[in-house]
């Protein structure tokens, strides 16, 4: 297979992606804000963990400083607009990203953050580890409690025959949706 080189460099990461798009939510029970995050994953399985990448000059970022806790919302692609609005706008302008995005706040469990009622899947996580990159963080948590759309995830696994879709992000406005699953079976031999 033919390949061609990747330039810039600073494009290589896309290479991994697309990876689920989440809109984690913040909050310290007097305010709260959303938004988009795509360099996130599974970092442990037990106890189960999370790793997520976050600016920290993000209007968010002071909200997990002082609580030490996100949610992690895992979106589908009827909720993209809202999940591209939430990545770019700031919450120092957009005093209630809920209300602006047609969302809807779902009562965490654990954390003082609300969730966002509306994502298929949800996660509500405590920072054990912050990892210093400069401009940003990596954040790693573990997660406290998780809830998700029963149509969707049955049996520890993410089922599509009821046309689920969730939500890729490719860069700028360009998304992509899984939207089913394959199965694959190793050669005999």
């Amino acid at each position: 297979m033919d390949k061609i080189n990747i330039e810039p460099l600073a494009h290589a990461y896309k290479l991994l992606n697309p990876g689920a798009v989440v809109l984690i939510s913040v909050g310290d029970g007097k305010a709260d804000n959303l938004y988009s995050v795509t360099w996130n994953m599974p970092a442990r399985r037990d106890p189960g963990m999370v790793a997520i990448l976050s600016g920290k000059r993000h209007y968010s970022f002071p909200f997990i400083e002082k609580t030490g806790e996100f949610g992690v919302n895992i979106p589908h692609a009827g909720i993209a607009e809202a999940v591209l609005g939430c990545g770019r706008t700031t919450g120092s302008r957009v005093q209630d990203k809920f209300k602006r995005f047609g969302l809807t706040r779902l009562s965490a469990q654990k954390i003082k953050a609300p969730l966002v009622n509306e994502a298929v899947g949800n996660l509500e996580c405590r920072v054990c580890q912050v990892i210093d990159l400069g401009y940003s963080a990596l954040l790693i948590a573990q997660i406290l409690a998780a809830r998700a759309a029963p149509e969707h995830f049955r049996n520890g696994e993410w089922c599509f025959e009821n046309g689920l879709k969730l939500l890729h992000h490719l860069g700028g406005d360009r998304f992509a949706v899984s939207e089913r699953e394959i199965d694959v079976q190793l050669p005999q031999g």
